[in-house]
């Protein structure tokens, strides 16, 4: 009984001793092994950003989502966890691309005359058009228009669409300001983007011709621009009068 007694006194005591100079051991890191959102995040911008030189120097029906996931340094079944099938990733493609190939619309400024706004606008819609981001969309879309024809038409439609309503708002503020008279604005926007642009994008995006415009041809076009939308009267002040804009 005593031996027996003092086995299990000493078995209990020595239990309690291990349980009390024991600590739970901390857990490091994400237990389940998974990568924080930061880390996903950078994980998801490197697969587009492989995604898109691939797409672009191979094309859609050339590049795997082996080739993605072997560039990019991940799993091929991370690639349909986080973005889907090949397509779903040629559709992330595109909209990122078009998201980078943005740039800050023109706007006017107290000492503007109507030439150099129209100047400004002139060399942003180049700069929009002839970005090596805005060449590679352009591209990668003309070839895979017939592959994703109503995908394509919606994109290109949309950035169009875009580009020309930041003319209209500057048509809008030229008004305000006193520099055009009232009018059309969308239609003003739309003449002065194709006058600017003429047959230049397509003679680029084809690898046809890269020459971008040059200033003199800039200057002509917005002179021809004035002169034919607004008429001699505005154009004879098209460089002396100056913005009246409003302050509240």
């Amino acid at each position: 009984m005593e031996l027996a007694t003092g086995r299990s006194v000493k078995s209990t005591m020595g239990s309690r001793r291990a349980g009390a100079g024991s600590k739970p051991k901390r857990k490091i890191g994400n237990q389940a092994g998974r990568p924080t959102a930061a880390e996903l995040e950078k994980r998801k911008l490197r697969v587009i950003q492989v995604a898109t030189e691939l797409f672009v120097g191979h094309g859609f029906a050339a590049t795997s989502l082996v080739d993605i996931a072997r560039e990019a340094g991940v799993a091929t079944r991370t690639l349909y966890e986080h973005f889907g099938d090949k397509e779903a990733i040629f559709r992330e493609v595109i909209f990122a691309r078009d998201a980078e190939a943005m740039v800050d619309p023109p706007t006017l400024q107290p000492d503007d005359t109507l030439f150099s706004v129209l100047r400004r606008a002139g060399h942003y819609s180049y700069e929009v058009t002839y970005r090596d981001r805005s060449i590679g969309l352009m591209r990668l879309m003309i070839a895979e228009s017939k592959r994703f024809p109503d995908f394509m038409k919606s994109v290109g439609t949309s950035i169009f669409a875009r580009f020309r309503r930041d003319f209209e708002k500057l048509f809008q503020s030229m008004e305000a300001a006193d520099l055009i008279p009232a009018g059309d604005h969308a239609r003003s926007a739309e003449l002065f983007a194709d006058l600017m642009l003429g047959a230049h994008p397509i003679m680029t995006y084809t690898n046809w011709n890269a020459e971008p415009p040059t200033e003199a041809d800039v200057d002509e076009r917005v002179n021809l621009f004035i002169l034919g939308r607004f008429g001699a009267v505005v154009a004879k002040r098209g460089e002396t009068r100056k913005a009246k804009i409003k302050t509240e």
